[in-house]
C-alpha cells in the first residue's frame, strides 16, 4: 500500500485562537458539574460511575504504576452498538482475548447517537477521578477538552515505530501538546451519497450523471417522478445531523476555502445563507416524513431494504451494507462524492484515549498495542466501513470500497476536516454549531438568523 498523504492544510490541531485551555485547571472547569449518579446504562456498574464500591477495579488496590499486572479488569468504553459498529467492536474484544487471554477485561459499549451518552459517562468518570483505563474518541481539537487528564503514548509510539507507519494526518490529530495522546483506529470519509442501484435503474437515473447540486435535484425529482420510492433518506433526529448535512452542502456548492474561512472566524454570511437554504430544501424535499424520529442506522435501512434511493452519512453506513445480507458494492448499493466534492475527502478518524490514574496501566498498554496493531486495524475497518490507519497493509485485505477510499486519502488534492465529528473545532464550538441548528433551523427555517448563530461561534 503505498504511503496515505498528508493534507495541505496538515497545521497544529491545537493551535487555534479560540481553543479551550489544555491544562489541569481548564479540564476541572469543563467538568465541573458532570458528575453524578449512574444506573449501569451508560457503561457503568455503580452509582457512581465507577465498578467498585471503593472507585477501584480491583481487589489490591494496586495501580500497576511498577510496571507489575494487577488483577484489576481493564476497563476500555466505546460507542459503536447496533447497526453503528457493533461487529467490528466485538472483533476488538476477540483479539483482545486472543493475544492476552490471561487479562481480564470490560471492554463495553455506551449507546447513544453521535457518542453522547459516552462522552458524558467519560466526563463524569474523569471529574469523579475514577477514570476507564480507555475509551474511544475524536482526537485533533476534540482533544482539547481532556487537557492534563490523558496519558502521554509517546514512548508506545517510539517502541513500535508507529511514527513510521501511520498515516501523517492521523499522527497529527492524535497529538497534544507535543506528546501522543491517542491511538488512531481507522479513518472515515464524510462526504459520501450513497445509493440504491435497483431504485435509480428503476426511475432511470445514472449515478455518473451526478456531479453537483443541480444534478443532484434532478435525479431527486426523477425518482419522486418515476417511482414509489423515497428519493432521500434522512434522519434529523439530533442537530449534528443536520449540521452535517448543512457542512457537506457548504463544501460541494461553496467550496472548502468558504467553509476554512468561517472555520477561521472570517465567514461569507451569504455564503452560509446559500448552503443552509440548500440544507433545508435537502431535508424537506423528496424525504421520509419519519425523519425527525429516526436514528441514523433506521435510516439507513431504508435504503439497505429498496425503499429510498439516496443516503448521505460518514461512511461508517457502508459498515452496514457489508454487515447486511445480500447487499453487494456495485451490485446492490454504490458510492458517489457527495455533489460537487469530487477531489475532496472530508477527514475523520476513531482513536482510543487513555487517561492518567487508570486501575490497570499494563493491561492498558498491551490494548494501546493492539489498536495500533496492523491485523485488529484491517479486521476492525473492514466491519465498521472505515479504512485502516496504517500504510504498510496490502490493500487486498481489505474489500473494494475501502480500497478505493485508500486511493482517494492518497490522492485527492482536498481534505477538510469534519465539523459535526470534532476535527475541526473544540467541543464548545461543536455544541454552539449544533445550538445554532437547534434553535434557528428546525422547522421553522430561518436561514439567516442561523447563519448569524454559525459566525458568531467563530469570531
Amino acid at each position: 500500500m503505498p504511503e496515505q498523504g498528508n493534507s495541505e492544510r496538515n497545521g497544529d490541531y491545537l493551535t487555534r485562537r479560540k481553543m479551550i485551555g489544555t491544562g489541569a485547571a481548564g479540564v476541572g472547569v469543563m467538568l465541573a458539574g458532570c458528575s453524578g449518579g449512574g444506573d449501569g446504562s451508560d457503561g457503568s456498574n455503580g452509582s457512581d460511575g465507577s465498578d467498585g464500591s471503593d472507585g477501584s477495579n480491583g481487589s489490591d488496590g494496586s495501580d500497576g504504576s511498577d510496571g507489575e499486572v494487577t488483577d484489576n479488569p481493564m476497563e476500555a468504553l466505546h460507542g459503536w452498538t447496533g447497526g453503528d459498529g457493533a461487529e467490528a467492536a466485538a472483533e476488538i474484544v476477540t483479539m483482545f482475548e486472543e493475544r492476552y487471554p490471561d487479562y481480564e477485561h470490560q471492554i463495553e459499549p455506551v449507546g447513544g447517537d453521535a457518542n453522547v451518552n459516552l462522552n458524558a459517562t467519560v466526563a463524569r468518570r474523569l471529574a469523579n477521578r475514577n477514570p476507564p483505563d480507555a475509551f474511544a474518541g475524536w482526537p485533533g481539537l476534540n482533544m482539547a477538552q481532556y487537557g492534563g487528564t490523558l496519558d502521554s503514548l509517546t514512548e508506545i509510539y517510539e517502541e513500535n515505530g508507529w511514527e513510521d507507519v501511520m498515516v501523517p494526518k492521523a499522527l497529527e490529530a492524535c497529538q497534544m501538546n507535543d506528546e501522543y495522546r491517542a491511538v488512531p483506529l481507522g479513518s472515515h470519509r464524510l462526504n459520501n451519497l450513497f445509493y440504491n442501484v435497483s431504485v435509480l435503474e428503476e426511475a432511470g437515473v445514472n449515478p455518473d450523471d451526478i456531479t453537483d447540486w443541480d444534478s443532484f435535484t434532478t435525479a431527486r425529482q426523477a425518482i419522486a417522478d418515476e417511482t414509489d420510492y423515497i428519493p432521500v433518506t434522512t434522519t434529523t433526529i439530533a442537530p449534528w445531523t443536520v449540521l452535517q448535512y448543512w457542512a457537506q452542502i457548504m463544501l460541494g456548492t461553496e467550496g472548502q476555502e468558504p467553509y476554512e474561512a468561517w472555520l477561521a472566524g472570517d465567514g461569507n454570511k451569504d455564503a452560509l445563507v446559500r448552503a443552509l437554504e440548500k440544507t433545508q430544501d435537502f431535508v424537506q424535499t423528496h424525504t421520509n416524513e419519519d425523519r425527525a424520529t429516526l436514528s441514523f442506522p433506521e435510516a439507513n435501512d431504508k435504503l439497505i431494504n429498496g425503499e429510498a434511493g439516496f443516503f448521505t452519512m460518514g461512511n461508517w453506513a457502508a459498515g452496514m451494507y457489508r454487515n447486511a445480507e445480500d447487499f453487494e458494492f456495485e451490485e446492490d448499493w454504490g458510492w458517489l462524492p457527495f455533489p460537487g466534492t469530487e477531489g475532496m475527502y472530508v477527514f475523520h478518524l476513531d482513536s482510543f484515549m487513555f487517561p492518567q490514574d487508570g486501575n490497570a496501566p499494563v493491561k492498558a498498554r498491551a490494548f494501546a498495542e493492539l489498536i495500533g496493531d496492523p491485523e485488529l486495524q484491517v479486521r476492525f475497518n473492514n466491519l465498521k466501513g472505515s479504512i485502516p490507519l496504517r500504510t504498510d497493509i496490502d490493500d487486498g485485505e481489505l474489500d473494494d470500497f475501502l480500497t478505493m477510499n485508500v486511493e482517494h486519502l492518497n490522492n485527492n488534492d482536498q481534505f477538510p476536516r469534519t465539523l459535526a465529528h470534532g476535527l475541526a473545532c473544540t467541543p464548545e464550538e461543536l455544541d454552539a454549531c449544533k445550538d445554532a441548528m437547534a434553535n434557528n433551523f428546525s422547522d421553522p427555517y430561518d436561514a439567516e438568523a442561523t447563519a448569524d448563530a454559525l459566525l458568531a461561534v467563530f469570531e
